[in-house]
């Protein structure tokens, strides 16, 4: 540390700050509890290739990362103040961001033909066999680029409340379309440093965790969704492809970011650990699924390089833990090849109920939520039910509000998943850092769910007190948009009709509104479009309220503090959290409707 003199207050700036001051010219101040002056300009681009792994020979040809810049800035940090206030944790603070960019190359497999067409994969055996492609997959290798998307950033706390663990994080299979990935320096924005921190990056901040949020090219599905280039083995170069589907990419990524950290704060993290959402989580799956064939996960010190993985609602509900050699499946059939597996977390959000047409092999189901229950059911079969944990979560779709404040836009409606996310990181971290297993399994499919094969589901799905005690329901389809991955919301106001969804109002022939398809939210799940029910009627049905009880605030209360009790004993959600709940059921003020 050194003393600086700004604006005549002496105040001490580490040498990492300093240097990025002199860089852009802009005053950095940064001290433990002090006011903060932060520049928003990124620092000169500097080389980082120091940081890069080792380059390995694959057929003659040197196969790895090659090049690496970088630019850095520390900003303060105000997203989400909501998240912060119910987390009891200091709102406007300083981190330190690193842009990052990589160019380098892969190898993998390409199609010609068929399903994924546009994927690269390292994985062909999960990609191609279970999207039932009949192409065969041939060997290649893909050039990536920094100025076509190949990024990170990565932020860590600039006070000095790093707790020595890093997350990497992936997004889902849309958020980067073909031809709009930015050059890696153009991600941030000075006017609003911070504005693409998610909620789920915001829990892991706050925490004291470095945060490395990844971009990849990766849309998989239709010619023209692809970025770059690949040269088959035998010279013929396939144009408009992406590497989708391997961890290779992001597993180089996390190294990179390891040492870096280790560089900018003295040491390397002790963990790391991979949250992906759709896209990102089946991509994850891949870092324990695929090391049968490519042992990716195991760094040049010989130790995984992810020590722990979040799935969050895998896409499609893939990848299964199947490989079928000559009829027999070869995955994880000993302990020694279950031994690599490191503990993963799967997350499945009951209410993404989707389908795809892919023509997929019969083991394989075209239903999203069906595949999860099928991995989680495998894995367990498999003995891999010490390594892996699944959790249903009721009333959610794909959407877990990341993005939204307040959870809501519109008719839009979502319950806070970043509420559970918090259990979810602190679950992962005591298991890998501590051995400390996590809640069992928990989900409302019996063969799941009914631990002891009585008939009754003691482990049911995981359930937030907004559907543990509902004043209504939250239902897939909102009607302004009609998509599946969010929810709206609809209240047991004893008066309304049951809502229809997006899907059921479509214009005729005759250009008037008529009903081509009757889907709406059930709410009383009798099986027919009626009147909603009070919350008294709803709360009688579900078991909430005998037959001759009314619903009253007390009962509110006691029903809120015993799904809290519940949350917080299994590490669903801190105590923070639940506190939060139980209040608002004592003070908030009640619709005219809730009756």
């Amino acid at each position: 540390m050194m003393a600086v003199r700004a604006s005549g207050i002496s105040q001490l700036i580490p040498r990492s700050i300093l240097a990025i001051t002199l860089a852009t010219g802009s005053l950095v101040i940064a001290a433990t509890g002090s006011v903060y002056a932060e520049s928003t300009m990124l620092s000169a681009e500097q080389s980082c290739k120091k940081f890069l792994s080792k380059q390995r020979r694959v057929k003659n040809r040197m196969i790895g990362q090659e090049d690496c810049l970088m630019r850095e800035v520390v900003v303060r940090d105000n997203t989400w103040p909501e998240i912060a206030e119910v987390l009891d944790t200091r709102q406007g603070k300083a981190y330190h961001r690193i842009e990052i960019g990589l160019t380098g190359t892969l190898t993998g497999f390409a199609v010609k033909s068929g399903p994924r067409i546009v994927t690269f994969t390292s994985a062909p055996d999960f990609v191609f066999v279970q999207a039932g492609s009949q192409a065969e997959p041939l060997p290649g290798v893909l050039r990536y680029d920094m100025d076509r998307g190949a990024s990170m950033s990565l932020v860590f706390p600039e006070d000095g409340s790093w707790n020595g663990k890093l997350f990497v994080t992936l997004p889902g299979m849309g958020s980067y379309r073909a031809g709009t990935s930015k050059t890696w320096d153009r991600n941030y924005d000075p006017a609003d440093p911070m504005g693409d921190v998610e909620k789920h990056h915001k829990l892991m901040l706050l925490k004291g965790y470095a945060v490395a949020i990844t971009r990849r090219n990766h849309l998989n599905r239709q010619p023209g969704d692809g970025d770059y280039t690949v040269e088959l083995d035998d010279g013929t170069v396939l144009m408009d492809r992406n590497p989708t589907d391997n961890p290779e990419l992001i597993l180089g990524y996390a190294e990179v970011a390891q040492r870096i950290l280790q560089d900018r704060l003295g040491r390397e993290p002790e963990h790391t650990y991979w949250y992906g959402h759709s896209g990102g989580a089946r991509l994850g799956k891949l870092v324990n699924y695929n090391h049968y064939r490519t042992a990716a996960n195991t760094g040049e010190d010989g130790q995984p390089i992810i020590d722990g993985i979040i799935v969050d609602d895998s896409g499609a509900g893939l990848f299964l833990p199947h490989v079928y050699k000559n009829g027999e499946d070869i995955l994880f059939r000993s302990a020694q090849d279950r031994e690599p597996f490191v503990p993963m977390l799967e997350i499945a959000h009951q209410l993404y109920i989707n389908d795809r047409n892919d023509p997929v092999p019969d083991w394989v189901s075209t239903n999203f939520l069906m595949n999860k229950y099928i991995n989680a059911k495998v894995l367990r079969d498999k003995g891999l039910g010490d390594k892996f944990r699944f959790y249903e979560v009721r009333g959610i779709s794909h959407d877990g509000g990341e993005n939204l404040p307040n959870q809501q836009l519109g008719d839009v409606n979502i319950l806070p998943m970043w509420q559970l996310m918090d259990g979810f990181i602190d679950m992962l971290d005591a298991w890998v850092d501590r051995g400390v297993a996590p809640t069992p399994t928990r989900s409302d499919w019996a063969e799941l769910g009914d631990a002891n094969g009585d008939g009754v589901i003691e482990n049911a799905g995981v359930a937030l007190p907004q559907v543990a005690c509902p004043l209504g329901v939250y239902y897939p389809f909102p009607p302004s948009n009609g998509s599946v991955g969010q929810t709206a919301f609809a209240a047991f106001d004893g008066v309304s009709e049951e809502p229809f969804d997006g899907r059921a109002v479509k214009k005729g022939e005759d250009n008037y509104p008529h009903i081509e398809v009757a889907t709406f939210a059930d709410m009383n799940r009798n099986g027919y479009r009626d009147f909603r029910e009070t919350v008294t009627q709803a709360w009688r049905r579900i078991g909430l309220l005998r037959h001759s009880e009314v619903f009253s605030r007390a009962r509110y209360i006691g029903c809120v503090e015993e799904s809290v009790a519940t949350l917080t004993s299994q590490g669903f959600i801190s105590a923070n959290v639940g506190d939060v709940y139980v209040e608002q059921a004592k003070t908030k003020s009640f619709p005219e409707w809730v009756r």
